[in-house]
């Protein structure tokens, strides 16, 4: 059996992909496609997402960023206040807090070392 030990990552507040993002124009629209086709229930819905559970893996959330940037998923942490500190602490380049006003999640964005936009959500 291979095993590796990576340095810091038994205290990394970031446990899993949470869930993925699939940018549409219309999510409201196309969530159907995606129930009646795939057969994967719905979830919730907000004004400007539709999150849509597979029978499998992470849940997968339907969204127009509108022009905006966005990940093409997000990690879990059980605080995004705490995981935000932790990364801070490590000179990563992070964003604000947000907190979704119709659903109670909280979350935040940070770059890895070539740029990339990966986000953190807790709830």
């Amino acid at each position: 059996m291979l095993t590796a030990t990576v340095i810091g990552m038994s205290d990394s507040p970031l446990r899993k992909v949470d869930t993925v993002f699939v940018k549409v124009d219309d999510p409201h629209a196309v969530a159907g496609w995606y129930q009646e086709t795939l057969g994967w229930p719905e979830l919730f819905r907000t004004s400007h997402i539709v999150v849509l559970q597979a029978p499998e893996g992470p849940p997968v959330t339907l969204l127009n960023p509108a022009g905006g940037e966005w990940s093409g998923f997000n990690f879990h942490a059980a605080d995004a206040v705490a995981a935000r500190h932790w990364l801070l602490e490590r000179g990563v380049e992070v964003g604000e807090l947000n907190q979704a006003p119709d659903q109670p999640v909280t979350w935040f964005w940070f770059r890895d070392p070539l740029g990339n936009r990966l986000e953190v959500c807790s709830y």
